[in-house]
C-alpha cells in the first residue's frame, strides 16, 4: 500500500482487538489504528477523520454493530465496514448485515483470513467509489448539455417539430 492504511475498529475485547491488529498488519504495516470500545466512543470517533475501513465486533455490552454500520454509512458511505465477530454465525444475521451496507465479515475464529480478504474488500470500495464519481460526472454532463441543447432550441427561430423537441428535453431534464 501507498499510504497507511487508516483503521477504525470498534472492539470491546483487548484480546480480540490485539489479534485483529496483528492480521491488519500483515497486509499493511504501517497501518494506523483508531479503536473505540464501546458505543460512545465509536460515535465520537467516526467524526476524527476518515478511516480507509471500518472493523467492527458484532455484539457489544452497550452498542450493536448493525447501529455501528447504520451510523458509518449515514456518514461515509463510501468506506468499507467490516463485521469482525463471532456472532454472525446465522444466515438471517448475515443477510440483514449485509442488506443495511456492510462489506463483509469474518468470523473470529477465522482471522487469519483478514490478510487475505481486507485487500480484496479495499479494491471493491474503491471500484465502487470510481463508479460512483463516474455516473456524477456522467449526470453533470449530461445536464450541461441539456442545458445547451435548451438554449439553443430557444434562441432558434420558429420551425416545426421546435415544441416536441423542447417538451422531449424538459422530460429527459425530469429524469436526471
Amino acid at each position: 500500500m501507498s499510504k497507511p492504511l487508516k483503521v477504525l475498529i470498534l472492539e470491546d475485547r483487548k484480546t480480540d482487538l490485539a489479534l485483529v491488529k496483528r492480521q491488519v498488519k500483515k497486509v499493511a504495516a504501517d497501518a494506523i489504528f483508531t479503536v473505540a470500545v464501546n458505543g460512545a466512543e465509536f460515535k465520537e470517533k467516526i467524526n476524527w477523520g476518515v478511516p480507509d475501513v471500518i472493523l467492527s465486533d458484532y455484539n457489544l455490552p452497550d452498542y450493536n454493530g448493525v447501529e455501528a454500520l447504520l451510523l458509518a454509512k449515514e456518514k461515509m458511505p463510501h468506506v468499507p465496514f467490516v463485521f469482525i465477530t463471532g456472532m454472525l454465525n446465522n444466515e438471517e444475521e448475515v443477510a440483514t448485515a449485509v442488506l443495511k451496507g456492510a462489506s463483509g465479515y469474518i468470523l473470529k475464529d477465522n482471522l487469519k483470513e483478514i490478510p487475505n480478504r481486507l485487500p480484496i474488500i479495499l479494491a471493491a470500495a474503491k471500484e465502487r467509489q470510481i463508479a460512483e464519481e463516474n455516473k456524477r460526472k456522467r449526470a453533470r454532463k449530461t445536464a450541461i448539455l441539456l442545458q445547451k441543447m435548451e438554449s439553443l432550441l430557444e434562441k432558434a427561430a420558429d420551425f416545426e417539430g421546435k415544441s416536441a423537441i423542447v417538451a422531449t428535453l424538459t422530460e429527459i431534464k425530469g429524469q436526471s
